[in-house]
């Protein structure tokens, strides 16, 4: 077998078995010449199988996401009208508002976990192409549109926002000295935007410890709603770039190898004629 010249000082590689390292290089010649289809050797799909991925957790987040929007509903009219007026325990009228903002909460947390596990569903295509059949796979995650992703943040925003309002609201029914400068209303969702915010301009300031620890609550939920919700559309928008440019490049191989299929083709005809 002869050497490789010496190049920039290095010595010569000799390979052991050329014809093992031949049969490499042709095994991954025809595997790219497989998946590139050409001018006169079209595709033909012939069977597709969707396997889908963590389907229960995909369920139960739409499950609570039709709640959270009933909560969602119930906190705006009880923040402006007080939904049980005869309601003589106070844990009993504050339960509908917790439950409301808890199960934001908990859309939140479901949204992170279809994420980051990978929920969506995998896509097995059989294809036949120039008398050999070959398999190819897609993942399609369950959040594939962004406009989907926000859709189920906004409705967890607002049901926090509005739950903490109605909760608000509850206890200023139950006692006004829980609050100084709150009404019930519109008063109180922009307090609940104030304290969402940690903006707290003074005008309106809880005063038990029941109204502070509720304060206190909506702030850190308020932190960690609002580092989940930017990095979450950052991790989509980074993974929607990447598989945008990764199909891009594909495109780009397909019609190169078409072009130069077509140019041979051609070559071929005009030797003929």
């Amino acid at each position: 077998m002869e050497l490789e010249p010496e190049k920039n000082g290095k010595p010569p590689v000799e390979f052991e078995n050329e014809a093992l390292v031949q049969a490499i290089a042709q095994s991954i010649v025809d595997r790219v010449n497989l998946f590139a289809p050409s001018a006169d050797s079209p595709s033909e799909v012939l069977q597709q199988n969707c396997y889908p991925r963590h389907r229960r957790l995909i369920r139960v987040r739409v499950a609570i996401g039709v709640f959270t929007a009933i909560g969602l509903l119930y906190s705006i009219f009880n923040t402006f009208h007080q939904v049980f007026p005869h309601s003589h325990l106070v844990e009993l009228a504050l339960f509908p508002s917790l439950l409301s903002l808890f199960l934001g909460l908990a859309l939140v947390v479901l949204l992170i976990l279809e994420i980051f596990i990978g929920a969506g569903m995998d896509i097995e295509v059989e294809v036949k192409k120039a008398n050999k059949v070959y398999k190819e796979y897609q993942f399609i995650p369950s959040f594939s549109k962004l406009p989907y992703l926000l859709l189920f943040l906004g409705l967890s925003f607002f049901a926090i926002l509005l739950g903490f309002a109605s909760f608000n609201s509850e206890l200023y029914r139950s006692d006004p000295s829980n609050f100084d400068g709150f009404q019930e209303g519109f008063i109180a969702i922009y307090f609940s935007i104030v304290t969402f915010s940690t903006v707290g301009y003074g005008d309106i300031h809880p005063v038990s410890y029941l109204a502070r620890t509720a304060a206190i609550c909506e702030i850190f939920i308020a932190m960690f709603f609002n580092l989940i919700a930017l990095s979450m559309t950052l991790s989509w928008v980074m993974a929607y770039e990447q598989s945008q440019h990764a199909v891009s490049i594909k495109n780009r191989i397909q019609k190169l190898h078409q072009q130069t299929a077509k140019s041979e083709l051609e070559r071929d005809r005009a030797s003929k004629s």
